[in-house]
């Protein structure tokens, strides 16, 4: 809520803003308060839905944000155009309030607990109705590995503080904040660092595509602003890629991305003429491109949700009562908005330097590289990728 009104007044200051000063200043508190909503809003996407379903809800979630980064320019244009200055930031304002409202009115997770029943005292109920065994003897199964024989975890609990024996260590308090501990984690670093990269190559067309098709195709504005419908159109595709992060696993599917993105990226040297034949394999490869970054983005975003869970499962209580979710989404946010700072920076860089075949070689390199570190970080996907090569 706070957030939401920072945004509402920040949006107000921004309308009637006289000057070049005020202008720069309110458009950056402007952002602080959308990155406040973003980050929270990702936080209780991952607090509402199920474990399981975590892909698909964010699937969700980045096609909103590329319907809103394609159509808000779009319908603000046609607005400031037809009706004037004024009528933008009255849309703008009308949005933020119907955001306010259905956020007095939803119900989050840990208020509907109260009036949900038990979910053991369900579980119980349903496994006596199955004539299924409880107690020492369940099968547990944790992320897909192999059932193994555990007793409950109250069980533990109560055992040791039975037998005097101290809990275990990762239970103790530590003078390390729980954000300190998060950000040296080397399994949501890898996440963090992809999401920089990921951020970086989607954000590298901004600058150098508009110029380079100008200057090989002798295109013109309508011609710029259609070729990048190709890099947008696989993110409306989103929650079939969030469904399939959800069955096959977010690192998985993260690597593929990189995989994906390598070659496509090595290609885009090839077009080089004013033909149709090239400017065809131009849009084949944007919408490679964007595929590839969809792919990214849906299934990095889970995995940090998921990163910050099993952090917590070791160190109960790290992050205090209200969980790691929302720093965990606060560093996923930092870095992509770095990477969308640098893309343009290092594109426009390159080309001058080096020329398009740099650019994008160098961009092919950097995503092949990613995909390396995801294979060496995680097992699973490692022991797919020479799963794959044996056979």
């Amino acid at each position: 809520m706070i957030g939401l009104f920072a945004l509402g007044g920040t949006t107000v200051v921004f309308w009637f803003a006289s000057s070049v000063a005020s202008l720069v200043i309110a458009r950056a508190l402007q952002g602080l308060s959308a990155a406040v909503v973003w980050t929270v809003g990702m936080a209780l996407v991952v607090d509402t839905v199920g474990k399981d379903q975590v892909g698909a809800a964010m699937g969700y979630v980045s096609m909103a944000l590329t319907v809103g980064t394609v159509f808000g320019p779009f319908i603000g244009g046609v607005m400031l155009s037809r009706l004037g200055y004024h009528s933008v930031f009255l849309l703008a304002i009308a949005l933020i309030a119907v955001d306010i409202v259905l956020r007095l009115v939803m119900i989050e997770q840990k208020t509907a607990v109260k009036w949900l029943p038990s979910t053991a005292a369900a579980e119980e109920e349903s496994r006596g109705l199955l004539g299924e065994s409880t107690g020492y003897g369940a099968l547990i199964e944790h992320d897909g590995s192999t059932s193994s024989l555990a007793p409950p975890g109250d069980m533990l609990l109560e055992s040791s503080a039975e037998d005097g024996s101290e809990p275990d260590s990762c239970g103790k308090a530590s003078s390390v904040p729980g954000i300190v501990r998060l950000i040296c984690s080397g399994k949501l670093m890898v996440v963090l660092v992809a999401t920089v990269v990921d951020a970086i190559l989607y954000s590298s067309f901004d600058t150098v595509l508009p110029l380079y098709v100008m200057k090989t195709f002798d295109w013109g504005p309508m011609g710029i602003g259609l070729c990048f419908l190709p890099l947008f159109a696989p993110s409306f595709a989103s929650p079939w890629i969030g469904d399939a992060v959800d069955r096959l696993g977010a690192l998985q599917v993260a690597f593929f991305g990189f995989l994906l993105d390598c070659p496509t990226f090595l290609l885009f040297q090839f077009v080089t003429e004013n033909t149709v034949q090239h400017q065809f394999l131009l849009v084949v490869f944007l919408l490679l491109a964007g595929a590839a970054s969809t792919l990214q983005m849906v299934a990095l975003m889970v995995e940090v949700g998921r990163v910050t869970e099993r952090y917590e499962q070791d160190y109960p209580g790290i992050f205090g009562q209200q969980g790691g979710t929302a720093r965990a989404y606060g560093l996923f946010n930092v870095a992509w908005s770095g990477g969308q700072v640098l893309g343009p920076l290092m594109a426009g860089l390159l080309v001058d330097q080096a020329g398009w075949a740099t650019m994008v070689s160098t961009f092919g390199v950097m995503s092949g590289g990613i995909a390396v570190v995801i294979a060496l970080s995680n097992r699973k996907v490692m022991e797919g990728v020479v799963g794959e090569s044996k056979s």
